[in-house]
């Protein structure tokens, strides 16, 4: 019986180190490829109130942003995405929160805008290399140096009509330029050429 049991004891181990086997030729095959998206990068968490199709834009407009800002991406956490229908712009960012709202209904090229547009406001508030991108995009723009980044709200509220000054959502628009290729909504912010590149360089890791 002894024997018996010892052999019924080594029978239940062989098949466990073939097991253990596998699975660490399987890990080890897996670290030499390109790491997945979701193993420590940042992801994009969607509310219950994202409707499936606004999922699908969401989603794939996410991986277009990740692919360029992925040299950047271990500066910036998670961000939320939700919607509303009586949010007054087409979109916000809140940076206590992580979460960007965006209005619905709208169309495709308006929810790609405005959350490439907003997702740059979270890397811009999260990743603390943003800082070494903000001179070299000003001097591109044309701006003084010396000109703040961004209001406090209390600011923007009370110079609404020339928000498109800021050198913050300058960038936020250029940085829609560079994961779209394009603006798909115009906007009254001006970005010239040479900022897209400095944005484009920065967020490939190169230092402006």
């Amino acid at each position: 019986m002894r024997g018996t049991g010892c052999l019924n004891r080594e029978v239940r181990v062989i098949p466990f180190l073939v097991w253990g086997t596998l699975v660490l030729t399987a890990l080890c095959s897996v670290s030499l490829e390109k790491p997945p998206r979701c193993c420590g990068q940042p992801q994009l968490i969607l509310d219950a109130s994202v409707a499936s199709d606004l999922a699908v834009v969401a989603e794939d407009t996410w991986v277009q942003f990740m692919d360029v800002l992925e040299a950047r991406s271990s500066c910036f956490g998670d961000v939320r995405l939700r919607t509303s229908r009586t949010l007054e712009d087409r979109a916000a960012y809140s940076p206590g929160t992580h979460t960007v709202t965006v209005r619905v209904p709208a169309t495709k090229a308006l929810l790609q805008g405005a959350l490439v547009h907003e997702w740059a406001h979270h890397v811009e508030f999260q990743c603390h290399e943003h800082e070494e991108l903000r001179d070299a995009f000003c001097q591109a723009q044309g701006l003084s140096l010396d000109m703040p980044w961004r209001w406090s709200m209390d600011e923007a509220e009370i110079a609404a009509g020339v928000w498109a000054e800021m050198p913050s959502e300058q960038y936020a628009e250029a940085m829609v330029m560079v994961v779209l290729g394009r603006r798909r909504i115009a906007t009254a912010a001006q970005v010239k050429g040479e900022a897209v590149r400095v944005v484009a360089e920065w967020a490939a890791g190169s230092n402006p």
